[in-house]
Formats: structure tokens, C-alpha cells, sequence
């Protein structure tokens, strides 16, 4: 299960404030989910997606096990005034809930296996999953394969269920920023798949980033996330 650290929050909190990606990602996916009112973001991490996605519905369920990345999302609700999320502190892949949304999102969170039974117990309309429409781990110095689902894996096995759905591939910019050198460092040490851990050292991290005139942040690691985003309308999935 993955557990979020006071490392991994702070990060993620960085590279949050310094882009616009979940604010465009909302944009992409609101018109997806035009005739539904409510939303179950499940997995939903910090939230950041749940706050971007506010102003197109009526309320919210931002679901996630992590008490902390919940936290986060709380503080974000009371800042930003967001009187339509509600979050929920559980884990949907094996909860029994059987509360009803118009639409429920999985983003980077469950095999196609776990989401499927929870879409069918609690959702009514449409059931979007996004997965990573890449192979190589992004944040490895050397090529390493990621795990879990891909969006091709998600799309053939939909295919063979015959399960109708729509694909839609985009590719939105979502880089890290860095207070230092060896902040950056320490996230690749974080978050790195090499399979020698001492290859993580300023010298090997500092090509992969581009100095920037930001004060707080002097570095950062550009990245575009290649996504797959897939629509099932609920009357398809039999």
C-alpha cells in the first residue's frame, strides 16, 4: 500500500504550487462528466484534482486510506472556501460502501480488477480511469519498467471483455521543483528504482534538472505525464 511521508507530501505540495497541471487536467476531464452532478474521486491523495474539479459539480466525495494526505485536502477546503468536497478517509477497493455518485474517478489508483466491482456497486453514470500511457519509470536514472497497469494494458483488456469505452491520450506538464541540489537529491533517493541506490548523487541527478530564476525553488525537473484517460458509461458495463 503506498503511505504517504512528510517528504513525499512536501514534494507533491511543490510541484502543486508551481503548476497548473491538475487545473488543466480538470478542464479535459469536466466535459467527460457534463451530465453528472456528483463525484467520488477515489484515491484522491492531497486532492489537488478534487479542489480543481470543484467548480464543475455539485459535491465531492474525495476518498483516500492516508489520514495525513487527507489533512492536506483539508486545509486546501478551508483556504480555498470549497464548500462541495467532503473527505472521506477509507479505502474504496475494499470498503463495502455502497453510497451512490453520478461519476466516480480512479487516477493512478487500482487494478482494472479492484475498480470494476466498486463501479458497478456505486456508480450510476460514468466511470472515468486514468492510467499511466508510458512504460519507463520517470523518476529511475536508469530505464526501469513501472509497475502496475498501463492504459494499453487497461484498453486490451477492456477489449476483450467487450467493454465499450473512450480513450483519450494527453500529455500535460507536471515537473518538480527543488529548494536545492540536494533536495532533488533526496527525491530521487525517494523515489528512484535503480537498482544501485548509490548511483543517486548530485552528479547524476543535476543533468536531469534546469536551473530557473525562482528564488525558493532554483531547480527543476521538467516532466511530462503522458496520460490515458478512459470513459465507460455505466449502461456498457454489464
Amino acid at each position: 500500500m503506498f503511505v504517504w511521508t512528510p517528504d513525499m507530501i512536501r514534494f507533491m505540495q511543490a510541484a502543486n504550487e508551481r503548476n497548473d497541471y491538475h487545473a488543466r487536467l480538470a478542464a479535459i476531464l469536466a466535459p467527460k462528466l457534463s451530465n453528472c452532478r456528483t463525484l467520488c474521486d477515489a484515491g484522491c491523495g492531497l486532492g489537488a484534482l478534487s479542489a480543481a474539479l470543484s467548480p464543475y459539480f455539485a459535491s465531492i466525495t474525495a476518498a483516500d486510506v492516508s489520514g495525513e494526505a487527507l489533512d492536506v485536502l483539508r486545509r486546501t477546503i478551508h483556504a480555498q472556501q470549497l464548500g462541495n468536497i467532503t473527505p472521506l478517509q477509507c479505502d474504496l477497493l475494499t470498503s463495502e460502501d455502497r453510497t451512490q455518485y453520478d461519476a466516480m474517478l480512479f487516477c493512478f489508483f487500482g487494478s482494472l480488477a479492484e475498480i470494476l466491482p466498486v463501479a458497478r456497486r456505486q456508480c450510476a453514470k460514468t466511470l472515468i480511469i486514468i492510467k499511466k500511457n508510458y512504460d519507463l519509470h520517470r523518476f529511475s536514472l536508469t530505464e526501469q519498467p513501472i509497475r502496475g497497469e498501463t492504459a494499453s494494458v487497461v484498453c486490451e483488456t477492456l477489449r476483450e471483455m467487450g467493454v465499450p469505452f473512450e480513450f483519450d491520450a494527453q500529455e500535460l506538464e507536471h515537473g518538480q521543483p527543488f529548494a536545492s541540489l540536494g533536495d532533488a537529491v533526496r527525491f530521487f533517493r525517494i523515489y528512484s528504482r535503480d537498482e544501485d541506490p548509490g548511483a543517486v548523487a548530485p552528479e547524476t541527478v543535476l543533468p536531469r534538472l534546469r536551473r530557473t530564476e525562482d528564488v525558493q525553488y532554483p531547480y527543476y525537473l521538467p516532466q511530462t505525464k503522458r496520460l490515458g484517460i478512459l470513459t465507460i458509461r455505466m449502461e456498457d458495463l454489464v
